[in-house]
């Protein structure tokens, strides 16, 4: 490996998850469920510790170094670095809004860590930038997982609970999906937006920042044909969000482990947009805040590269899967009917439907469609809990989704 690895001790938390790329180890601790933050492990650069830790500080975050010691912040969220010896060492994601004194021992924690090997870091995995054998085999439907699916909806749902746009509890949830993500070995962005204030169901909220969580395969090259998977991460104020739209993220995910070490028709890019629910009652713009900014900043050679974009929304009620284009039909509804048949997954044809976040796609020129959107009792309420998702139905969207991604 060519340097040491470090066990910090802090706040008890415990190493999960470690992943072994070729030129850094990054591991997953957790003090208690789905809560704690990373360490990122790599020989010294001798050079700006911002700049060489570039590639894994969160987008748009600040960056300092005193004594040593180098600080990043934005918003809730705080990393520290440091070189012990010949290892740079980097925790990051430590939530310090509510802990004024966790970077502190942060810093400590890392000055002190004891040396270690990769026996003591949990469960250790070979990174997907580098896998111990060359990956050959294509994704097919068999390989979804529900119960990743349901695990995620439960947590974000159950656990976590209202994740309205701007919320800490969004933030929070946020912070859970851009781990899972990394775990898979994946390249994980926050990127910031902008949310006015207004009435989000009914219930007034507040101007403020929210997140989406973007996910890119490694090596990926934005300006050549690849997909885009995306499913909104907030809720509105009221609502635990189960259907609407845990089930939308859980099978993100599950689709995303899915195919992190299969092969796809093109490489798939995963985007958990924030801020998708309404902010009025009235004004149709105020509405799929995350998936808008995340257009307007693509340059044209990336629009140019986008194949086709799939809003999973509400996809565990049911038991035929709604497929939706912005009018009668499109090409990307019609890969997915085609893919459904395929897979054996019994459909809706849903025209006219621009309630999602590939509607943000479409009005712009680009290719977009939708799976889900079946009518249920606690849409938008404090009834949309666990129990209202099947599934039956989330297994039926992952299959088609694999099935849409796969090698033809």
């Amino acid at each position: 490996m060519g340097f040491v690895l470090f066990d910090p001790e802090l706040d008890g938390a415990q190493p999960v998850t470690t992943t072994v790329d070729p030129d850094h180890v990054s591991t997953t601790y957790e003090w208690a469920e789905h809560q704690g933050f990373t360490l990122s492990q790599q020989p010294d650069p001798g050079s700006d510790l911002c700049e060489a830790l570039a590639a894994r500080r969160m987008a748009g975050d600040s960056c300092t170094v005193t004594d040593g010691v180098m600080v990043t912040r934005m918003e809730e969220m705080s990393g520290v670095a440091l070189v012990r010896g010949a290892t740079l060492l980097f925790a990051s994601g430590l939530v310090t809004e509510a802990d004024a004194g966790l970077l502190d021992r942060a810093t400590e924690a890392l000055r002190a860590a004891p040396e270690t090997t990769l026996d003591d870091l949990g469960d250790v995995r070979a990174g997907t930038a580098a896998p111990a054998e060359p990956v050959t085999a294509p994704v097919v439907p068999d390989d979804f997982e529900v119960a990743t699916a349901m695990k995620a909806v439960r947590h974000l749902a159950g656990t976590i609970g209202p994740r309205e746009a701007t919320s800490p509890a969004y933030a929070r949830a946020a912070r859970w999906v851009g781990r899972q993500f990394d775990r898979l070995g994946y390249t994980v962005q926050r990127q910031r937006i902008a949310v006015p204030a207004g009435s989000s169901w009914g219930v007034p909220v507040d101007a403020g920042r929210s997140l989406n969580v973007v996910a890119r395969p490694p090596g990926f090259e934005p300006e050549q044909p690849h997909l885009v998977v995306g499913a909104h991460l907030d809720t509105v104020p009221q609502a635990p969000g189960a259907e609407d739209n845990a089930s939308g993220i859980g099978v993100m995910l599950a689709v995303a482990e899915a195919t992190a070490l299969r092969h796809t028709r093109l490489p798939v890019v995963f985007v958990a947009f924030g801020a998708e629910e309404p902010r009025s009652g009235t004004d149709p713009e105020q509405h799929h805040f995350g998936s808008r900014a995340y257009v307007r900043t693509l340059s044209p050679g990336e629009r140019d590269a986008i194949r086709g974009m799939v809003s999973l929304d509400r996809v565990g009620v049911g038991a035929r899967v709604p497929v939706g284009s912005a009018d009668d039909t499109d090409p990307v509804q019609r890969q997915l009917l085609a893919a459904a048949r395929h897979a054996g997954v019994p459909t809706t044809p849903d025209p006219d439907q621009r309630s999602s976040d590939h509607w943000s796609f479409v009005r712009t020129g680009l290719p977009g469609a939708r799976l889900g959107s079946t009518p249920y009792v606690g849409y938008h309420s404090a009834q949309d809990v666990v129990s209202v998702v099947e599934p039956a139905q989330v297994e039926r969207v992952g299959r088609l989704l694999l099935a849409w991604l796969a090698p033809r």
